[in-house]
């Protein structure tokens, strides 16, 4: 089982899906499957800045980083304006409303939701509205109307996830792409002129790039089809946000392309790198496990706190440092496959995991297709040089923080 290595120098990253066969990485079908895999060399250890040379070998789980830069973030507790999250109440939206609450200070969110109410740490320390539906312009201006001129800055993170976008495309088509219509119209209408927006990796494709993706690379290629309606949509998305800024004096938007958010959340949504939080859940357990994507494709992941981290960057990092074209970037973390994950958490906390072979002819289904189509790494270089982002967490350390939480869950219910 060797790992392959690449410079940052290498531009491999340019290289289309159509020009290089998906590969088997690390480890064998055979190897993951069949029988406990022994301890994997720490392919996925976070390299620090100051052991890295200009011309160092970094491995292809690692994100390009550096030296970050020091970026002193508008996120104070004596700044003004609030941040209204739509979909606060997601795992994503509600680690955001707690950094901003833990950064600018208490009532500087405004959580909108539609029935689930924030936790009782958060819900504290936000302004929550209720009853509000992206869908529905009535509802979304009625919460802009009564926080008129304390606004200043909007996140949508409002989406389903990639395989619940797949079984419904027109619910998912409203919500994300008619519910950004919705928000863009409000905002212009009540003098919101920053908006910040979660993209994903769902937006490449096939033809797009392997290793290394870039948001840039998304702005350059207009013309590319990601090949799915989930990564449809979220170009879609894009295209009103560039179109707001256009149109709206000092519009001023933003978005991220994310990877598979990782966390030790007891629940989570049906998307396609979910698939490693069911593995995760399972090994404490101590259930068995049937994968639902390909064994051997590796997937960018992120672990959520230095998402949220990159995220509170991007929005408060002055106009004048966004460098990359229509000010988006990528937030790379770390990939691995899922042969990788269960190698790993046979090694360090369930020696006894069983998993199903894949079939004969292969995984099948919506996450299967969407997980060979998506990039296998992004490339955090941007985000490094314009937001000083760059990520602390790796896998194992994922693995350790998400497993005792699940353990700890699990103990508190057998005492029950």
């Amino acid at each position: 089982r060797s790992l392959r290595y690449r410079t940052q120098g290498n531009r491999e990253s340019q290289k289309s899906r159509s020009d290089l066969p998906r590969r088997t990485h690390c480890l064998s079908s055979s190897a993951s499957f069949e029988q406990p895999a022994p301890a994997l060399p720490m392919a996925t250890q976070h390299i620090s800045p100051a052991s890295k040379g200009t011309h160092s070998a970094a491995p292809r789980h690692l994100s390009r980083s550096g030296t970050a830069l020091q970026h002193a973030t508008a996120a104070s507790a004596g700044q003004s304006g609030r941040v209204l999250i739509i979909g606060a109440a997601g795992a994503v939206g509600t680690a955001l409303a707690r950094e901003i609450l833990r950064l600018r200070g208490p009532k500087s969110v405004i959580a909108v939701l539609r029935r689930t109410p924030l936790p009782d740490d958060l819900a504290s320390g936000c302004v929550q509205e209720f009853g509000v539906d992206v869908r529905d312009a009535d509802s979304v201006n009625a919460v802009f109307a009564k926080h008129a001129g304390t606004i200043e800055c909007v996140w949508n993170l409002a989406a389903p996830l990639s395989v619940e976008t797949a079984a419904n495309p027109e619910v998912a088509e409203a919500v994300t792409v008619g519910g950004m219509r919705v928000l863009l119209e409000a905002c212009a209408a009540h003098g919101v002129k920053k908006v910040c927006f979660s993209d994903s990796i769902g937006s490449f494709g096939h033809g797009s790039p392997r290793d290394g993706a870039t948001a840039r690379w998304l702005v350059e290629h207009p013309e590319h089809d990601p090949g799915s309606e989930y990564g449809r949509q979220k170009m879609r998305c894009r295209a009103l946000l560039a179109e707001f800024a256009a149109r709206v004096e000092g519009g001023d938007t933003r978005w991220a392309v994310i990877p598979g958010v990782l966390h030790p959340d007891p629940t989570w949504g049906a998307g396609t790198t979910e698939y490693a939080l069911d593995v995760m859940l399972s090994a404490v357990e101590g259930r068995p496990v049937t994968l639902n994507v390909p064994p051997e494709v590796p997937l960018p992941m992120i672990h959520r706190d230095d998402l949220v981290r990159a995220l509170v960057l991007l929005m408060d990092t002055p106009r004048h440092r966004l460098k990359e074209p229509t000010s988006g970037y990528a937030i790379a973390g770390f990939s691995f496959t899922a042969n990788e994950l269960v190698a790993s958490l046979r090694t360090q906390h369930c020696p006894s995991l069983s998993v199903a072979p894949p079939p004969a002819g292969g995984v099948t289904g919506a996450a299967a297709e969407l997980a060979r189509a998506w990039p296998d790494s992004l490339d955090g270089a941007a985000a490094q040089r314009d937001l000083g982002f760059v990520p602390k967490h790796t896998l194992e350390s994922t693995l350790r923080e998400v497993c005792a939480a699940h353990a700890k869950r699990l103990a508190m219910q057998a005492k029950l």
